[in-house]
């Protein structure tokens, strides 16, 4: 504790392997390295590392090394020292996990943490097991020189996007401690990913209208808020606006959608529940004369029918009409009218006889006491054809009215 040297000559003179039972764990709690490094003796320290070197690896009770309380210092000489002989305690975790290069950062120590990343650069990309990393730990202590240091020397895009456990960038992490440098230092000198949500969905943006002093405007509030629309920050709410990119998946989604609709629905139109018969039979019983090919339900159940069919049918005409729609937003027409024309007229003739198939499929399933249903349908599909079709020839020539006068 006192640093003396010549009493440790006299008693290494008596006892020549008193050290060795350090290394052996004969010491508990604090060996003599540990005690000589956290009273600043750098001497003693730099003799007891020349008589045994192994001391440097050796752990305390809470799986501190040396190197960890000379990072807590700040002793550059002993931090020297100790690297010099084993620099792969950079990476030694304590009981917190926390390895010498965390500590340094977290006790703001830019002397002492420049050496570490230069001697293992690898340490200072170890995350601690709440996700942290040494870049999180920097803004929660507010160490703005550390955390500039390690962004001139880490230039890993990915790393500086980190989150933790929550999903906090240091981003977010900044704008909920309101450390109004780091977010100006952050921002302008990584390209982090501002609108990035965390854990709960919120942008760096959300956090600050959550932390903010509501009762009157402090002037840390007005700087981060400044710095953020500076830099295009973004409430979550703001981006929830439809890209091209993303009006082009939602289209496929919808396509794909209402395809399986459509095509659920003319199944169940050409088969309907329960079958159809199977040979006719001409009797007095409830189910008057039936014929194979029929279906059984329409017997049984005739309201049920009813009901089915329709529904079916609408369900059947509003999935045709989407995919028409969708059809007409997404082709891109050719400058000349023609070419419109087909690439437009086909898919919409296409799906009228498809809609015109399916129609007469319901017709030949349904018996002849049903005449009342099919012809509703039969009315029903072509209306809807018909509509359709105008439809689609007004898209097109406003379309090509529009190329004209762009020409």
């Amino acid at each position: 504790m006192r640093g003396d040297l010549e009493p440790l000559h006299e008693i290494i003179a008596k006892d020549n392997y008193i050290l060795d039972k350090v290394l052996v764990g004969s010491f508990k709690g604090k060996n003599p390295l540990h005690v000589a490094t956290s009273t600043g003796r750098a001497e003693f320290v730099l003799k007891l590392l020349e008589i045994k070197p192994k001391l440097a690896k050796v752990l305390d009770t809470e799986l501190g090394a040396a190197l960890h309380i000379a990072s807590a210092n700040g002793d550059i000489k002993i931090v020297e020292a100790l690297v010099e002989l084993s620099p792969e305690m950079c990476m030694a975790r304590n009981q917190d996990g926390n390895n010498p290069l965390h500590i340094a950062a977290m006790e703001g120590k830019v002397h002492v943490l420049k050496k570490l990343v230069e001697t293992f650069p690898l340490a200072a990309q170890v995350i601690l097991d709440q996700g942290d990393t040494i870049l999180h730990l920097c803004v929660k202590y507010n160490q703005l020189e550390c955390l500039r240091l390690l962004l001139e020397i880490i230039r890993d895009p990915e790393f500086v996007q980190s989150k933790d456990a929550n999903g906090n960038s240091m981003l977010h992490v900044a704008v909920f401690s309101k450390r109004f440098e780091i977010v100006e230092h952050v921002l302008n000198s990584t390209r982090i990913d501002m609108d990035a949500p965390n854990g709960a969905g919120w942008t760096a943006m959300d956090i600050y209208f959550f932390v903010r002093n509501r009762s009157y405007r402090h002037e840390v509030d007005v700087r981060i808020e400044k710095f953020l629309r500076t830099a295009g920050a973004r409430r979550r709410r703001e981006m929830l606006v439809f890209t091209s990119q993303s009006q082009e998946k939602l289209m496929q989604t919808v396509m794909v959608v209402s395809s399986l609709f459509a095509t659920m629905a003319f199944h169940v139109g050409v088969n309907p529940p329960g079958g159809v018969w199977q040979d006719n039979f001409k009797g007095h019983d409830n189910f008057k004369e039936r014929i194979a090919g029929k279906a059984i339900i329409a017997y049984k159940y005739p309201k049920s029918y009813s009901c089915f069919m329709y529904f079916n049918t609408v369900g059947f005409l509003l999935s045709s009409s989407l995919i028409l729609f969708l059809l007409m937003a997404s082709v891109q027409l050719r400058p000349k009218r023609r070419r419109g024309w087909v690439i437009l007229g086909l898919p919409v003739f296409t799906i009228m006889t498809t809609a015109f198939a399916y129609t007469y499929s319901v017709i030949v399933v349904s018996p002849k006491h049903m005449v009342a249903i099919t012809d509703t349908i039969l009315v029903s599909v072509i209306v809807w054809a018909f509509v359709m079709l105008l439809f689609a020839v007004a898209a097109v020539a406003i379309h090509e009215r529009g190329r004209l006068k762009i020409g």
